[in-house]
């Protein structure tokens, strides 16, 4: 059990970092992307490069059997907690917030590619409630684990402080995100993009480092 749990986590970070990268490095070598490091300027937006010619097909391939790896992942997160705290309506909470971010990732990945209207308003729901639902079941995972720290092993305290600041990571991105629909500065568009992909790679780092405190104290079966 502690060896597929762990696993179970790693890819859940390792399955859409490759998928970004991979789709991202076909839309370069077609030249159906422009070239940049989009972490820091941001040239194009995660689902601009994924959709960009045969980058789909990649990105689809391996997004799609990633939902239902989420979902995997949030009932192991919701056994695993329920047994290191004891059963809290906060993990139930969790639980379901984490289901309709992986069911709300299949949306975004099935409508990526298509037309504009309502094919569009599709994506857009799609990839907000995947990235803010995922957000708030992180939030509560991470807050439930502190409320409870003192009765931990004391080698999970340190990863489930990473977690922490992986979370704290995608609140500072929320919050900038703000500042730009607010400000609507002339960099707004490269400054979004930017957000997003930071944004994307602190929310699979927390599932990583799940594979990490997995490994050692996995859930029960």
């Amino acid at each position: 059990m502690r060896r597929s749990a762990s696993i179970l986590a790693w890819l859940n970070c390792l399955i859409p970092l490759l998928a970004v990268t991979g789709a991202y490095s076909i839309a370069l070598y077609q030249q159906a992307a422009p070239a940049c490091n989009p972490f820091l300027e941001g040239c194009t937006s995660i689902s601009r490069a994924a959709r960009s010619g045969d980058a789909i097909f990649l990105f689809r391939g391996l997004m799609m059997p990633l939902s239902m790896l989420l979902v995997l992942y949030w009932l192991l997160q919701w056994q695993w907690l329920n047994q290191r705290i004891g059963p809290r309506r906060r993990h139930t909470a969790a639980l379901w917030l984490g289901i309709i971010s992986a069911l709300a990732l299949v949306l975004y990945t099935n409508y990526l590619g298509t037309g504009s209207g309502f094919y569009e308003f599709m994506r857009r729901t799609g990839i907000i409630f995947h990235f803010a639902f995922a957000l708030l079941a992180q939030l509560i995972c991470v807050q439930s684990l502190f409320s409870a720290r003192n009765r931990l092993p004391a080698e999970i305290n340190t990863p489930v402080r990473w977690q922490f600041v992986l979370v704290s990571i995608q609140w500072l991105w929320g919050a900038a995100s703000l500042a730009v629909d607010i400000t609507l500065p002339a960099f707004e568009y490269e400054a979004k993009n930017v957000i997003e992909w930071n944004f994307a790679w602190a929310m699979v780092g927390f599932y990583g480092v799940s594979g990490w405190i997995w490994w050692r104290h996995p859930p029960q079966s």
